[in-house]
């Protein structure tokens, strides 16, 4: 207790001096204790950013001991987070110097957010195995089976390592294997099958020529024969029946088939087996897996429905939408991908909340990928007015570019709209690419309808944004029209709907024709002299703000006809010259 106290005093001193010299650092991770290193090294951060009296982010990235400082706080903060541990894998201090002279360690280790209490104990095991050096590939590899012992035995993921380890030295694997960072080696070591199963799609997938890196997850769906029945006759709903009651694995996979589960699940495996980490995730009706591809972008394999509609959450350290896991990759390949990282992980340990919210600032300013760093900001940029967040929101757009999964994400759970007073109408089409893409547009209309089906109670059950009817959805929502008996409050309150969302889709033409179309076809189906001259009401005032041709050209002939209705014959001229381009 004694010397416990006596390194305590010594710490806080040192602490007090403003250095941390990795002797001293060293002595205290021999204490094990991990809430206490994560406590003393989170300390020590807050005290120079406290001493920084300028506040000069740049002196603050140039020191090393910093950010060694920093990323240990948050690994053992993680390890620590439910209850405080001793970790007697420090005890070894040749182990903890090894660790104190490769800051990289912990910094990949915080980044991944994946650690528990015996990632230092497996790491330690596989140095020791490696005549205590690792780097490069193996570094990471050592790394990746640590983060896997947060969800299986130490000892799985040491046989893991090991397999894999073989399996590249006997050139089994496929190249993207030596790009993985550890998170990735994390994702592929937690993988579901067993090592004889990979080993067995190891020798199997030998013999299938189509099967090469760049197409793996796609090549990969032809080894499982999709199946409604077995041989037998037995529906692929039964369930084990199915297999016969066999356990399943990847060898019954490809004897017996499946449907789309099996297909991703069996897929994922074989491209595990290879060394590429994959997982599935949902599609409506439908399994898919995530696989990293030969340029190191992360795909979804089995695809139908494409990443708009996937659902399952991120694999990666980011959390949030599917697709967050595509940003990491670019995140990384971007400029100062590392400083911008660092100053987010400063500015969770600042306690001065100013000090943290510049360190967020700068770290997108450095890197604006940095989801992560986005995500923190919003946090406290809470009381912002929604003119303000919107004017983030396009930033983070131009941030995050051909993404529309993840600027939904964004908005609904990010942004902090207030809702209760938002105008969804108004902050909804900002999903819309400029482009319009297939995906921003379905991003818009499924909370466009969302809106409608509030303000449009009666049609709460039969207006739907779904990914089969999607592309018919205007044609099937007047056609219920057509053959419905319609109350007049529901004519009136869907052309409200229309005339809600149109003004803020004008910018957006493909999508703004279409509910302008949609628009014209309701209001000739129900000739109603109320709403007519609303309409006209409405096409005055969106034709002083579009330049359109097309726009231009589609209110003119809905106005003409709503003037005709009208009998205003002042109407019918202007709508006729808008028509002819004046």
């Amino acid at each position: 207790m004694f010397n416990f106290l006596l390194l305590f005093l010594i710490f806080s001193w040192t602490l007090q001096a403003g250095s941390l010299p990795l002797q001293r650092l060293a002595w205290q991770m021999e204490g094990g204790d991990v809430r206490n290193i994560a406590g003393l090294c989170r300390e020590y951060v807050q005290k120079k950013l406290e001493a920084e009296k300028t506040f000069s982010v740049e002196s603050l990235l140039k020191d090393p001991e910093l950010a060694q400082a920093c990323y240990m706080a948050h690994f053992f903060a993680l390890v620590g987070r439910e209850r405080t541990y001793i970790l007697h894998e420090l005890k070894d201090r040749e182990f903890v110097k090894w660790l104190l002279d490769h800051p990289e360690a912990f910094e990949k280790l915080a980044f991944a957010r994946a650690s528990g209490k015996d990632t230092l104990a497996v790491l330690r095991n596989i140095w020791v195995k490696e005549g205590k050096e690792l780097a490069g590939v193996g570094f990471n590899m050592a790394l990746g089976a640590a983060l896997a012992s947060s969800s299986r035995e130490p000892e799985e993921c040491e046989a893991r390592y090991d397999f894999y380890k073989k399996s590249f030295a006997e050139k089994k694997l496929f190249p993207q294997f030596i790009t993985l960072e550890p998170w990735e080696f994390g994702i592929l070591f937690q993988g579901r099958e067993s090592i004889e199963e990979l080993a067995w799609a190891q020798e199997y997938s030998s013999r299938k020529k189509t099967f090469k890196a760049q197409n793996a997850g796609y090549a990969a769906c032809s080894f499982i024969p999709y199946r409604m029945k077995n041989k037998q006759g037995v529906s692929v709903h039964a369930g084990g029946a199915f297999y016969d009651h066999k356990p399943v694995s990847l060898q019954i996979y490809v004897e017996y088939g499946g449907v789309c589960g099996a297909v991703s699940k069996g897929a994922a495996g074989f491209v595990k087996a290879k060394g590429i980490p994959s997982y599935t995730i949902g599609q409506p009706g439908h399994c898919v897996f995530v696989w990293k591809g030969m340029d190191g972008e992360w795909k979804i394999g089995n695809n139908i429905y494409g990443w708009i509609w996937s659902e399952g959450g991120s694999g990666g350290p980011w959390k949030g939408a599917v697709s967050t896991i595509t940003e990491l990759p670019r995140f990384w390949k971007g400029e100062n991908a590392s400083s911008s990282n660092l100053c987010y992980y400063l500015s969770l340990l600042a306690a001065d909340s100013q000090k943290a919210e510049v360190l967020l600032e700068e770290a997108l300013k450095r890197n604006s990928s940095n989801y992560s760093a986005w995500q923190a900001l919003m946090r406290r940029k809470g009381r912002l007015g929604e003119k303000d967040k919107l004017a983030l929101l396009e930033q983070f757009k131009k941030a995050f570019p051909g993404n529309p999964t993840l600027w939904e994400y964004f908005v609904k759970r990010e942004l902090g709209i207030d809702w209760k007073k938002a105008n969804g109408y108004a902050v909804y089409p900002r999903l819309l690419a400029e482009n319009e893409s297939w995906d921003s547009v379905d991003a818009y209309m499924r909370n466009f309808c969302a809106l409608a089906r509030q303000d449009i109670p009666d049609m709460a059950g039969k207006l739907s944004y779904e990914v089969k009817t999607k592309r018919s959805f205007f044609k099937n929502w007047l056609k219920f029209y057509q053959q419905n008996k319609v109350d007049r409050k529901v004519r009136v309150q869907t052309c409200a709907v229309l005339e809600k969302a149109l003004p803020h889709l004008l910018s957006r033409e493909k999508t703004a024709l279409q509910f302008l179309g949609f628009y014209g076809q309701v209001l000739d189906l129900w000739k109603d002299k109320q709403l007519s001259a609303r309409a006209d009401a409405c096409l005055t005032a969106w034709l002083k703000e579009v330049d359109k041709p097309s726009l231009r050209k589609k209110m003119a002939e809905i106005g003409l006809k709503a003037a005709d209705h009208l009998g205003d014959k002042k109407a019918l001229v202007r709508y006729a010259e808008a028509q002819n381009g004046y």
